[in-house]
């Protein structure tokens, strides 16, 4: 996989991106983007690499544990608006760092 990432020069003042290989990931796989969720209570799934931790951050709100199990991080979501939301999931990386994923957009009807 290849990450993204941004290295700020203080001198020019301009940000350089810089494409390096990984193996690393952190996904939100359900919901899709921009589906629509019927239920009142949904589990969101998210596929990550070797971590310590997963959270995550609905529209862009304080970030929130979940859980591990069948290999994925699981979300229970549920008591949300009926409205078009946004997830982001953040990954705990072994040495301490984060990775964080692509902002996936969806809606509650």
């Amino acid at each position: 996989m290849l990450k993204l990432a941004v290295k700020k020069n203080i001198n020019n003042k301009t940000a350089k991106t810089k494409l390096t290989n990984t193996d690393e990931y952190v996904v939100v796989d359900y919901p899709k983007n921009l589906e629509t969720i019927t239920s009142r209570h949904y589990s969101v799934r998210i596929g990550a690499s070797d971590c310590t931790g997963v959270d995550i951050s609905v529209n862009d709100q304080p970030w929130q544990p979940c859980r591990h199990a069948a290999g994925y991080w699981w979300f229970d979501w549920n008591n949300f608006q009926p409205a078009t939301h946004q997830l982001v999931a953040r990954m705990h990386k072994r040495n301490g760092e984060y990775l964080i994923s692509k902002r996936r957009r969806c809606k509650a009807a």
